[in-house]
């Protein structure tokens, strides 16, 4: 398995989730990241041996695709999961740096292009996209999306488009199997209070013993926790679901819960509830899987999650 951009959050937490519950047929984890953060990734797993954990500088994945070391990954028996982590989903750095985030998320499926994956066997790319594409493509137009959003919305929703097109073409021209998994805000995280994010938002309302109010109660609201994201991805790397279809090109999303906002506010605002005598359906809650990558999760589950976070950030 491949991890560029594997030294963030959701890359850390599935490298954990793997060395302490190892898949049988994963023998390896090459982490590509920045080299400032590469040592200390390699010293944070020097004592694992299944599966192994390398760390490695963006560069690294080219060379490593092109090197004669590593020809045994021409067998044919062998599969390969290269998993695009790497982009930039801090608002703050959109506001500020739009150009070098533009930069950064271009670089990364450039990174992939150019290390001429091709030329290997059973090679497959699960690229890390956001559940915002699905606006593009529908009926509205792009002022309707960002009409009321912060400026940041447009070029961060377009450069994800651009990356799916990118690796689209790159998919089509040399016959790679290529998913783009879309996903809604994900939390669950240890800075999950330093994120700007709407129910962190509310949660700082709540604490503050201020109206938790939304400015658009209508609009809907997808997140996920990650260790449902985890779990959907442990499944994806395992024997037992293989990404590759009789589309070159696939797009799929993780189990997550839509809901309006407004939905959530109230949840915030009422928060200690009694889940058990909840109809989350009456409140406009939906849990939704359509890749089937949930495998036994339902609304009540996603819900104990969601709850759980909100405990913790109202939390004096």
């Amino acid at each position: 398995m491949h991890l560029l951009g594997g030294a963030g959050r959701i890359g850390t937490a599935l490298i954990q989730s793997l060395v302490d519950n190892p898949i049988s047929n994963l023998d390896s984890i090459y982490v590509y990241c920045d080299s400032t953060k590469a040592n200390g990734v390699e010293r944070l797993y020097a004592n694992t041996k299944a599966p192994f954990v390398r760390a490695l500088g963006y560069s690294g994945f080219v060379e490593f695709f092109g090197s004669e070391e590593h020809s045994i990954f021409s067998s044919e028996n062998t599969r390969h999961v290269v998993f695009n982590l790497r982009g930039i989903n801090k608002k703050q750095q959109w506001l500020n740096q739009p150009l070098d985030s533009m930069g950064v998320q271009i670089n990364s499926c450039r990174t992939i292009v150019d290390a001429n994956l091709w030329l290997q066997s059973n090679v497959e790319i699960i690229h890390f996209s956001s559940l915002l594409c699905d606006l593009i493509e529908s009926s509205l137009s792009l002022d309707q999306i960002c009409e009321g959003q912060e400026s940041y919305r447009r070029p961060y929703m377009v450069s994800r488009l651009h990356q799916e097109t990118m690796l689209a073409a790159n998919a089509f021209q040399h016959s790679i199997s290529t998913c783009f998994l879309r996903l809604p805000a994900v939390y669950g995280f240890s800075d999950d209070a330093q994120s700007p994010w709407v129910l962190n938002v509310f949660c700082k309302c709540r604490k503050k013993k201020e109206l938790v109010l939304s400015r658009n109660p209508f609009q809907k609201v997808y997140l996920t926790h990650c260790a449902f994201l985890i779990q959907a991805l442990r499944l994806l790397i395992s024997s037992n679901y293989d990404v590759r279809s009789s589309k070159t090109v696939s797009y799929m999303r993780p189990p997550m819960l839509g809901m309006p906002v407004g939905a959530l506010a109230n949840i915030v605002e009422n928060y200690p509830i009694d889940s058990a005598d909840m109809q989350w359906s009456d409140l406009g809650i939906e849990f939704l899987d359509e890749s089937n990558l949930g495998r036994g999760d339902n609304i009540d589950a996603h819900m104990l999650q969601l709850l759980s976070a909100i405990d913790t950030l109202i939390k004096p």
